[in-house]
């Protein structure tokens, strides 16, 4: 179908469109791709006099006459411009654009991540049968932040963004992998944002992806105890509750030094994290999670919480705060 990192497939004008596309006219990148994919393209039955000449260039040259160049070789085929496809459209054959065919066959699984990585699970996402998170970003996401507590992938008629791999050091945002999904009819169509995987956007019969998609979700046979009851917590916590406080939740997980106590970590704004702990007791994550959401309606001066600045400046605790509070060293 498509190699991850080399040409795309499709119509000969989609392969040239690519090499130009990928080329960074600023820092060089592609350039020679570019010149070899005029080359191709001649090959492959397109012609027009400056692709000619482009196919005859050298990366010596002056990166503004290969620039024009480039712009000619697309207006002379009747190639869009790099950036203007709409999603979920390739450039057709002869020019001009179509909509994008759903050809691509999706598969999800959710993995462990090395313990040298971080540990933790992630979302690997096979496309065609090639896994493309470590091709785009390095790792795909948490499952929290795929699936919990709703299921991101699903696709809607209003294109929606959602991350779906990260660094290898376990942050999204040191590196980061975004995909637009869009429902179209019968369709269902990724375009790739950021540290693209591979060349093309790509298009599933909507079907097909929706019962992937689905059955990933409700699949839970990967779960630690932890992580079901991370799931269940995350799923059920009454936020409007929370937000009442000014609190939202970010992470649920055991206390890194005390796997006996189940810890909920919550948010003000970006000026206090608050940190919530239940001992296990022996108990399974269901009743775990129970007593947690149970906990979490309560008003807060009910809690026995600690609490962290994220601003330096600010040295007191929250306004919310009671007397059952304690402060915690940012070393969590």
């Amino acid at each position: 179908m498509f190699g991850v990192s080399g040409m795309s497939g499709g119509s000969a004008e989609q392969r040239f469109y690519d090499a130009v596309a990928r080329w960074n006219v600023d820092t060089g990148y592609g350039l020679g791709d570019m010149i070899h994919a005029a080359c191709q393209a001649l090959i492959d039955g397109l012609d027009s006099p400056s692709l000619r000449e482009l196919a005859g260039a050298s990366v010596k040259d002056s990166s503004h006459d290969l620039h024009e160049l480039a712009v000619r070789s697309l207006e002379e085929l009747d190639i869009p411009h790099p950036g203007t496809i709409p999603r979920g459209f390739a450039v057709a054959a002869g020019g001009g654009v179509v909509r994008r065919p759903g050809l691509d066959k999706l598969r999800l699984e959710v993995v462990p991540v090395d313990a040298e990585a971080g540990g933790g699970f992630q979302v690997q996402v096979y496309v065609n049968d090639v896994e493309i998170t470590t091709s785009g970003a390095g790792m795909g996401m948490d499952p929290y932040d795929a699936l919990v507590p709703t299921n991101r992938l699903v696709a809607s008629s209003q294109p929606g963004r959602v991350p779906i791999a990260r660094c290898t050091c376990g942050v999204y945002g040191c590196g980061s992998t975004d995909v637009n999904i869009t429902r179209d009819g019968e369709l269902v169509h990724w375009d790739w944002l950021l540290e693209v995987p591979m060349s093309r956007g790509v298009t599933f019969v909507a079907v097909e992806y929706d019962a992937e998609v689905t059955r990933l979700a409700a699949d839970h046979s990967w779960e630690t105890p932890e992580r079901t009851a991370g799931r269940l917590v995350l799923r059920d916590v009454d936020r409007d509750q929370l937000s009442a406080y000014g609190l939202r939740p970010t992470w649920v997980a055991n206390d890194y030094r005390d796997h006996e106590m189940f810890r909920v970590a919550l948010q003000i704004d970006g000026d206090y994290q608050v940190f919530v702990d239940t001992p296990w007791r022996g108990r399974g994550p269901e009743e775990l999670a129970r007593e947690v959401c149970e906990k979490l309606t309560t008003p807060p001066h009910k809690w026995r919480a600690t609490w962290h600045a994220i601003k330096p400046a600010l040295t007191g605790p929250p306004q919310i705060a009671r007397r059952s509070w304690s402060w915690k060293r940012a070393s969590f």
